[in-house]
This record gives structure tokens, sequence and C-alpha cells, in this order.
């Protein structure tokens, strides 16, 4: 991501309640609604490296994943979206306790997080 600092009064911010994943989505879609150009471009290219550290523990990736996904899903879409996506993530998770009990668990504990975050908010989402 390249960010010309020049056309902001203040150095912009990523959203601190993102770890991992969808970060750089929620700063497009935050900066874009203020009027800034958000632009995909095949003249520049970049190589990133994945992380090693991440890849030594997909469970806690996965968890990350699914909560920032829902987060995103609450900040920059409606709520009906939020609820019929936050179903077919437990509903996944339901049919997969018998046949992969971790995996489920991993699931349902980032969806626990994302209701404790809004519950701590206040927000009645």
């Amino acid at each position: 991501m390249l960010i010309n600092l020049k056309n902001f009064e203040k150095c912009p911010q990523f959203d601190e309640n993102y770890f991992l994943y969808y970060e750089d989505f929620d700063f497009c879609r935050r900066y874009v609604k203020q009027g800034h150009k958000i632009a995909i471009t095949q003249t520049i290219s970049v190589i990133h490296q994945p992380s090693s550290i991440t890849n030594k523990n997909p469970e806690l990736k996965l968890e990350h994943s699914i909560y920032s996904y829902l987060l995103s899903l609450e900040k920059h879409t409606n709520k009906l979206v939020l609820i019929y996506r936050l179903l077919r993530i437990t509903i996944a998770a339901l049919v997969n306790l018998p046949i992969n009990y971790k995996i489920a668990n991993i699931k349902f504990k980032a969806i626990r997080k994302f209701i404790r975050h809004n519950c701590s908010l206040g927000r009645t989402k």
C-alpha cells in the first residue's frame, strides 16, 4: 500500500481493533468515504514474504481472519449482510463440530470474540 501523505491534514491511521487481516480493506473504505482516491495499479510490483510467525499457528490465523472479517462486515455493510454471514459461519462451525472439533471451536471462539467486542462497546448490532 502506497500512501501520499501530502493528501492528508494528519497522518492516516489503521483501526486498532484489527490485529491481522482486513485492516487494509477497512483503511481504504474509511478514507474513500472521506473523499480520498483509492487506486490499484499493475505498474508497481511488491513481493510480499508471508509471515513465518502466522504460519506457525494456523488456528490463531483462522481466528483472527474470521474476527476481522466480521468486524469489516459490521463496519462496511448493512446489518442483514452481517447477520447472514454470522449465521453461515455459525452453521458451518456446527456442521464441522463432529468432523473437525478443533476448527469448529476456533470459529466459535472468533464469533465470541466479535460479540464480546460489540458488547464492550455497548453496541446492539
